[in-house]
């Protein structure tokens, strides 16, 4: 299930590598791998709003290993460079899935950050062949001057792949813009200097999905039902006046204002069923039982049974400041979704 769907806190370990890319670098990312990568680690931590936004903070620390053997020209340049950096920052975080493809119940999510921080580092410039210092952190040498700290502009693309409503595993990777080119203690192009990391982690999500879970006794006249109704089989089996096994709230509603339709209010829509949709929607209270109709291959979930499109519309407004962004008003007549016209909204 799709981690975060509402405010949460979010906190995770990641470990994996981190590149060197600028004036002292002349290989791809996978010619990289191995000789000319480094251990990567960082902790964040990342208040989830709702099921699209969030704001979080990482501290990360890696080494970095880069070789230049030729310059530009095919001359020998022989420049190995070392260094280990420490950076702090925090970030914005936007939910592409839910954002594009709407709100469900997912394993996988894809997701982007973009941030900006602070980065020291402590490296050293070496003549490859002989492995003398060229200019290292804390060298004195007349007219040198390099600095050892800057910003930093972190952006990251990832995978989160939800174990169970708390755990999650994320894959991603990132480039940080260091926005300065004294990192490298060499200047020859690049005017920034640019760090890539790729890392697999382990997220735990405070808060979601069970801890605010609320108990509802099963007979409690308070209590929300969550009834299961096939209206492919319906519509193939039954007459057209209402069946029996439609929900105890619509046949009270039908007692109540007899309609030859009515409007629900539609709350998430998934390709496959949920056995426990509440614990979906935790911290949400529902005033009306939560139906399913089966239609078309998906599962369409709504809750209320209203004779008028304002009321309908109001609970559904309410819906959405409780946290369920995506719901709506729908019809449906001899339980089956029908067109809303501005006939029916009167």
């Amino acid at each position: 299930m799709e981690q975060g769907s509402h405010s949460h806190w979010e906190f995770g370990l990641q470990l994996g590598f981190g590149q060197y890319y600028g004036d002292v670098s002349d290989k791809s990312y996978f010619k990289k791998l191995g000789s000319e990568s480094r251990f990567s680690g960082l902790v964040l931590a990342r208040r989830h709003f709702n099921d699209r936004y969030a704001i979080g903070a990482q501290i990360q620390s890696s080494g970095l290993y880069s070789l230049k053997e030729n310059f530009s020209n095919g001359s020998p340049a022989n420049f190995e460079f070392s260094a280990r950096v420490f950076e702090a920052g925090i970030h914005a975080y936007l939910n592409f899935s839910n954002l594009f493809w709407g709100a469900k119940a997912r394993k996988v999510t894809v997701y982007g950050t973009l941030g900006i921080g602070f980065i020291s580092w402590n490296g050293s410039l070496k003549d490859s062949q002989t492995q003398n210092v060229i200019f290292e952190n804390g060298s004195n040498i007349a007219g040198l001057s390099y600095k050892t700290s800057g910003a930093v502009i972190p952006a990251t693309l990832g995978l989160s792949y939800a174990l169970n409503d708390q755990l999650s595993i994320d894959f991603n990777g990132s480039i940080h813009t260091v926005l300065s080119d004294d990192l490298d203690f060499y200047a020859d192009g690049f005017k920034n200097d640019i760090l890539v990391f790729t890392h697999l982690g382990l997220s735990y999500h405070l808060n979601a999905g069970r801890s605010k879970r609320t108990k509802i006794p099963t007979k409690s006249a308070n209590a929300v039902p969550l009834s299961f109704v096939d209206y492919d089989n319906v519509k193939s089996k039954q007459p057209e006046s209402k069946p029996a096994q439609l929900p105890v709230i619509e046949l009270e509603m039908a007692k109540e204002t007899p309609k030859t339709f009515e409007f629900r209010v539609q709350i998430l829509a998934v390709s496959k069923p949920m056995h426990d949709v509440k614990s979906y929607f935790s911290g949400v209270t529902f005033e009306y039982p939560i139906v399913v109709a089966i239609q078309k291959g998906l599962y369409r979930y709504s809750t209320g049974s209203f004779s008028n499109f304002s009321d309908a519309s109001s609970y559904a407004e309410q819906m959405k400041r409780r946290g369920i962004h995506d719901a709506f008003v729908v019809a449906y007549r001899n339980n089956q979704r029908i067109p809303i016209t501005s006939e029916m909204k009167q």
